[in-house]
């Protein structure tokens, strides 16, 4: 008898176990993908399924901010039958991405389940300031591409952004483009209000450079003249790739050390070339490469003695000031030393005089 009534209450309780509430989604996830903020606050509704067999009550939606708001079924869902919750996200005064979760608590076994909404808002900003540049109908979100450090032995991606303002379809075709930088158009024709992204692949090792260096290519219409204002800028800059070394190997390395980081002519008088010198030491335990030394002002001349530094050593830059060809009276710039020292690729001098 004891065991006729444990095997009743078994039953009764598979039985409660089996018979409840079980809440099934078509998806947990919307995106409402790019939109302007002008177009005001979007909507979502999630279909909620009670696969169960007995009534599934939605007892609260709760969202994380007071941009999105929520309603949902009151009245308990009968088995195999559904409700909603449907998400309203305000845009306004939010521009940018934004990924926004709402938790809803039922009486179904288990956790409480969690629906997301994301999506990007483009600000109130008009068409113009979002694009502020032209080149026939194409407009462009800049006419500079930086891709700033490029490490050797890779190849580095970069992309602008573009839309078609005119009336009829656009093919942009690319000019004078550098060796070492591929270009692609995506998607290869802008239907008339599509946008689209200049996408380029940078080739450090196709170069023969190092350091920081600008490139230059043209963009065209296919049909049309060519704009005089077409050239779009890609600066880089070129350094060894340190991401492969060891922290031992790093350790190790040659290590660049300088006897002064700025260098002061005081007041130059008349045309006579001037002279100062740098010492460059090696306090690494193997080669010091000095890469290149970049300078930007027309008014001096440097001299490298030597380009590998064995360890413990030392070699001399000369850097040489020509008046006469002096633009200002103020001499005030910097030369950067680049150099396959991974803790100091870049070092910089300050080179200061001035003219009389």
């Amino acid at each position: 008898m004891k065991r006729f009534f444990i095997g009743i209450l078994s039953i009764f309780f598979v039985a409660g176990v089996l018979a409840q509430p079980k809440v099934s989604l078509d998806s947990d996830n919307h995106d409402f993908g790019t939109f302007e903020e002008e177009v005001g606050s979007v909507s979502h509704t999630f279909k909620i399924i009670n696969s169960g067999t007995e009534p599934l009550v939605i007892s609260n939606v709760r969202t994380t901010c007071g941009c999105t708001a929520s309603q949902y079924t009151r009245e308990p869902i009968a088995p195999n039958d559904s409700g909603f919750v449907k998400v309203t996200y305000n845009p306004k005064g939010r521009p940018g991405r934004f990924s926004k979760p709402v938790y809803v608590t039922t009486n179904a076994p288990g956790d409480r389940i969690t629906l997301r909404i994301q999506g990007v808002v483009i600000g109130s900003k008009s068409r113009s300031e979002i694009n502020p540049y032209r080149i026939g109908n194409l407009s462009l979100r800049s006419l500079h591409i930086p891709l700033f450090d490029i490490p050797k032995g890779t190849i580095k991606e970069g992309q602008l952004s573009v839309r078609n303002e005119g009336k009829t379809d656009l093919i942009p075709i690319f000019k004078n483009i550098p060796s070492h930088i591929s270009i692609e158009m995506i998607p290869a024709v802008l239907h008339p209000d599509e946008e689209g992204v200049i996408k380029i692949y940078y080739n450090p090792d196709a170069i023969d450079d190092w350091g920081f260096r600008r490139d230059d290519f043209k963009v065209e219409i296919k049909g049309e003249s060519a704009s005089t204002f077409n050239l779009i800028t890609v600066s880089a800059n070129l350094l060894d790739n340190f991401g492969i070394l060891s922290p031992e190997q790093i350790q190790k390395a040659g290590h660049i050390a300088l006897s002064s980081e700025v260098v002061d002519f005081g007041v130059i008088k008349g045309n006579k070339l001037q002279k100062q010198t740098i010492e460059i030491t090696n306090t690494g335990d193997t080669d010091l490469l000095i890469r290149k030394v970049v300078n930007g002002n027309r008014t001096l001349k440097l001299k490298l003695k030597r380009s590998t530094i064995k360890p413990g050593q030392s070699t001399q830059l000369i850097i040489e000031v020509d008046p006469s060809i002096a633009r200002t009276n103020l001499l005030n710039c910097r030369l950067m030393i680049i150099s396959n020292d991974p803790q100091k690729p870049s070092v910089p001098i300050r080179v200061l005089g001035s003219f009389e």
